[in-house]
């Protein structure tokens, strides 16, 4: 019987700004360490023939162009077959057949990359809200308002 698809939806590390609060979109920033040390221990958890997350089942793995969500896919260890597509095939590491444990191939995809904070990028939700009270603008919703030079 064939089994049902599944979605894993993975976020990204913590960041500097995502640890204080701030908009983070199209800034490129790096995870920190214990953003690092934090995807490693999920991968250990949720990555591996008897857990939530089998690799050799994945059929597709699509990634964000931000540097923070690839450097989150490569800390879970999923195994893929081919370097991922933003490693410099100079300089990573050729896979030996027992770090393979999945033949899904990973595509960079702007269709799942971050919200466009536009000028709200950088900014807390505090700072938004205190620039729009000065504007006299209304309390900022981002589903309805939206963000000033972005979405």
């Amino acid at each position: 019987m064939p089994s049902t698809p599944r979605v894993f939806i993975i976020r990204h590390g913590e960041t500097e700004w995502s640890l204080n609060g701030r908009h983070t979109g199209t800034t490129e920033l790096p995870l920190t360490a214990n953003g690092e040390s934090r995807i490693r221990a999920t991968g250990k958890a949720l990555v591996g023939d008897d857990r939530l997350i089998v690799p050799g089942h994945l059929a597709h793995i699509y990634v964000s162009p931000r540097k923070r969500a690839q450097r989150t896919l490569e800390l879970l260890d999923i195994g893929c077959r081919e370097r991922m597509p933003w490693q410099d095939p100079q300089t990573s590491e050729a896979k030996t057949p027992l770090d393979v444990k999945t033949n899904a191939k990973v595509q960079i995809t702007e269709d799942i990359r971050e919200w466009d904070y536009g000028d709200y990028e950088g900014k807390t939700s505090k700072q938004i809200a205190e620039e729009r009270e000065r504007d006299g603008t209304e309390k900022w919703d981002i589903w309805r308002d939206g963000c000033p030079g972005g979405e």
